[in-house]
């Protein structure tokens, strides 16, 4: 396949990297997705709903526009308004919709990437493929189209398609920190891990106060089997986040499976405590706090804690194979069956598809 020329590969599943999904929200498509993809066209846009973004008043700006959409329903800068606020507030079947209206009136760049963003989220992965491919049809040029791109194709399990997508977007934009970053996770994914290095280290040069890139490198360091300089992009990526963020969550978590390793679950205990109450809407530390706490003989905060990552996260078989291990040690025979009768449907699907990589960024 040729990036440049965008003939597009199927994405289909085969193995699906779980980082992709946990760093869509949080990561690219609330940041460079939005502020990179979603510019209006120069047209007058009414001075009360104009003052509404400019604030981020949403809701407000929402009702304006579905009054003016009332009266001029062939106005395709407002449909395409609309679809960006679905898509910011996550009502993703309504982006969708609103998206297509305003394609349907006018075709445009910003409406194709709209498009190709939303199917991405509600997991239509071919689709949002082939309006990348619309786009790259206007503008082969833009980085963006292959920074997308990478996370259809990495959401895809097709991961070596996923890295020719992140190469070719640090091409056309080589001062773009989040292309080098992404670059640099798939490369860890694909095991090359020096190359992954690089790409890091390039987007800390870029983007010295992100902690993303050092909580990728003390990963990758750990692969190179440097568990001192791991501990310490580790910290560093703690000193750059805002101590009441839910971006602790990453680092911390890794700071705990890194002292687990070396120094047993109770010295690991506080870092998955941490990383559970800086974001507790994530599964996997409270997963591992689960494990520690087994370890340590507490099968009532265990339980607490495998319950919690199954409620928050129930794909996994390994979360449903732990808490049945768990209602097993508390006599909990019905349970503990029904919960290894899913971890066995959940395992035979992963065996289908391959084994998920574990790569993960809250």
């Amino acid at each position: 396949m040729s990036c440049t020329s965008l003939t597009i590969k199927p994405a289909v599943a085969s193995r699906r990297p779980l980082f992709v999904e946990e760093m869509l929200l949080s990561f690219l498509l609330f940041s460079s997705l939005i502020s990179a993809t979603l510019q209006t066209p120069p047209v007058q846009i009414h001075q009360n709903i104009q003052a509404f973004l400019d604030a981020r008043q949403y809701t407000q700006a929402e009702q304006a526009l579905e009054r003016q959409l009332e009266r001029s329903p062939n106005w395709d800068v407002g449909h395409l308004l609309l679809a960006q606020i679905y898509n910011l507030t996550a009502r993703y079947d309504l982006a969708e919709r609103s998206g297509l209206s305003a394609i349907r009136l006018r075709e445009s760049l910003d409406g194709f990437m709209l498009l190709a963003v939303v199917t991405m989220h509600l997991k239509k992965l071919n689709e949002s493929i082939e309006w990348l491919e619309k786009a790259a049809q206007r503008r082969p040029d833009y980085p963006e189209i292959y920074r997308l791109l990478g996370l259809d194709y990495a959401l895809g399990g097709m991961l070596k398609e996923s890295e020719k997508a992140f190469r070719r977007a640090v091409e056309l934009e080589p001062k773009n920190w989040e292309s080098h970053y992404l670059h640099g996770r798939v490369l860890y994914e694909l095991e090359e891990h020096q190359n992954s290095q690089k790409a890091l280290r390039r987007a800390m040069e870029l983007n010295p106060a992100s902690e993303k890139p050092w909580t990728a490198l003390g990963q990758v360091q750990e692969k190179l089997h440097d568990a001192v300089a791991a501990e310490m992009s580790y910290q560093k990526a703690l000193e750059l986040c805002d101590k009441q963020t839910s971006e602790r969550s990453w680092p911390l978590l890794q700071l705990g499976l890194l002292t687990e390793r070396q120094k047993g679950a109770q010295e690991a205990e506080q870092y998955f405590r941490k990383a559970v109450a800086t974001r507790p809407d994530w599964a996997k530390p409270h997963f591992y706090l689960g494990k520690a706490l087994i370890a340590l003989g507490d099968i009532n905060g265990a339980l607490a804690e495998m319950e919690t990552a199954v409620r928050l996260d129930e794909g996994k078989s390994q979360y449903h194979y732990q808490l049945a291990q768990v209602y097993r040690r508390m006599r909990e025979t019905e349970k503990a069956r029904q919960q290894m009768a899913r971890y066995q449907v959940l395992a035979d699907l992963e065996r289908k598809k391959g084994a998920a990589a574990e790569f993960i960024d809250p």
